[in-house]
């Protein structure tokens, strides 16, 4: 079975574009459900990005039903910081990317070096809206850092596609 951490693209995109709280409840079950299955969870890094902001932000108020075990430990793990050690070498050696790029992947307030490394140290694969862009130089894309290190990424359609059942209701007002 796979495992997937998912990005905060994720929740944020669905959100304020293609599953809004107000008529598509339906992908805010399923990833609890896939939670609850032990197929889903994120990261704490993932958890302070997605909690910033306003009280009464609609994603913010859905993390506070979640069960703790649906943000998994990052900078508190021993395992991750190995690996996150082995990310952030991996950046610092690399000259395709320019400085700047280096220097916003490596900060530690941002998730997706952790996402990596939490997915190396546990074997997961993570779930992103970022699509790989290996000419890219300004900025570190997750899925071309992840490949440096052997871990899978995936768009969430497919994740959505292969995980779940055609269930959208039609309703008018």
């Amino acid at each position: 079975m796979h495992k997937y951490l998912i990005d905060s693209n994720i929740f944020l995109q669905a959100k304020n574009l293609h599953y809004r709280f107000e008529f598509c409840s339906h992908f805010w079950s399923w990833v609890k459900q896939a939670h609850g299955d032990g197929m889903v969870c994120s990261i704490q890094k993932v958890k302070k990005e997605l909690t910033k902001g306003r009280d009464d932000d609609p994603v913010k108020l859905w993390i506070s039903e979640l069960p703790d075990t649906f943000f998994v430990p990052d900078d508190t793990d021993a395992r991750v910081i190995i690996k996150y050690r082995e990310v952030m070498q991996w950046t610092a050696e690399n000259t395709h990317f320019k400085d700047a790029a280096k220097k916003e992947f490596a900060r530690s307030d941002i998730a997706d070096a952790f996402l990596i490394a939490v997915a190396m140290a546990h074997g997961y694969e993570i779930i992103t809206h970022e699509l790989s862009n290996p000419d890219r130089k300004n900025k570190i894309q997750i899925p071309d850092a992840a490949r440096a290190f052997g871990v899978k990424t995936h768009f969430v359609y497919d994740v959505l596609s292969e995980n779940s059942s055609k269930d959208f209701c039609f309703s008018r007002k």
